[in-house]
């Protein structure tokens, strides 16, 4: 599938801004089954320049400074990506208990992050009913990710960035980022290396296919690393296993790893944030 993706963000500040400093995560990345054919940002107030790096993760990290007053900032990224099938076998054999050698680079999704704690004793509860001994490391996971899909209720008005991940096992609801870091949070407390994943899904309708949930703004997932094998998504969301609908912008510990905009900035007061995500296969045009 081919897909034009368009990831607008407007910063409205009560009061004019003199001097901001800026990085966004907002370019996708290439994959092994994904490529970037174009991509780019347009902000306004236009900076002077925009400088861009790979972090840490591999993601492209954009980073720019405006020097005038200002009252709102506009930065809209605008990119073309393929993505194809993940072709991906599962060892199904594999058992939870025999990840005991882990690569050394892979070690920091094992542990916790500002958005995924330690596990407390409501988490480890929950997780007892997937992790235990001689059970198959695949069928646990995909069990995992089947039961937040069907216990759980996606619900965009129940949380933001400082709910914990145990009130959202409490409650039984959330959004993506909130069942990503749950999903997250039980998975390295049984010592399986986990990463948050942050993409989008397609937000207009293909013929023959239902919308996924989450498809209104930026879209997240997990995904694990099996050895022999590598890295496999799994979108505890939608229930699934990520195929060429899911498009991956980042990846990191967590959601703070890949926040798409984030700065300091002079003046500006009270300041009110507005995003819209339009991803429209092109396939389909």
């Amino acid at each position: 599938m081919r897909y034009r993706i368009r990831h607008k963000n407007r910063y409205g500040y009560g009061h004019s801004v003199s001097l901001c400093h800026s990085l966004a995560c907002l370019l996708p990345r290439d994959t092994l089954n994904q490529r970037v054919s174009n991509s780019r940002l347009v902000i306004l107030p236009a900076p002077e320049t925009v400088l861009e790096r790979v972090d840490i993760f591999g993601n492209r990290i954009s980073r720019f400074s405006i020097e005038e007053l200002h009252d709102e900032l506009n930065v809209h990224a605008e990119s073309e990506v393929e993505v194809q099938p993940a072709k991906v076998s599962l060892n199904t054999r594999l058992l939870w208990s025999d990840l005991s050698v882990i690569p050394p680079k892979i070690r920091m999704y094992l542990r916790s992050s500002a958005y995924v704690p330690q596990p407390t004793a409501d988490i480890i509860d929950f997780s007892n009913q997937f992790f235990i001994k001689d059970r198959g490391l695949v069928d646990a996971v995909s069990d995992l990710n089947q039961s937040i899909f069907h216990e759980f209720v996606y619900d965009p008005n129940f949380s933001d960035l400082e709910t914990p991940v145990s009130f959202v096992l409490s409650e039984r609801r959330g959004v993506c980022q909130d069942f990503a870091h749950l999903m997250l949070t039980v998975l390295r407390a049984n010592g399986i290396p986990a990463r948050y994943v942050s993409g989008y899904l397609e937000t207009d309708r293909v013929p023959g296919q239902t919308l996924l949930m989450g498809n209104d703004a930026s879209h997240a997932w997990v995904s694990i690393f099996i050895p022999g094998t590598g890295w496999v998504d799994f979108d505890p969301t939608n229930g699934l296993l990520p195929t060429d609908r899911h498009i991956t912008l980042a990846w990191g510990r967590d959601y703070g790893d890949v926040v798409p905009l984030k700065g300091l900035m002079t003046g500006g007061a009270q300041h009110e944030l507005e995003v819209s995500v339009n991803v429209t296969p092109l396939d389909s045009i």
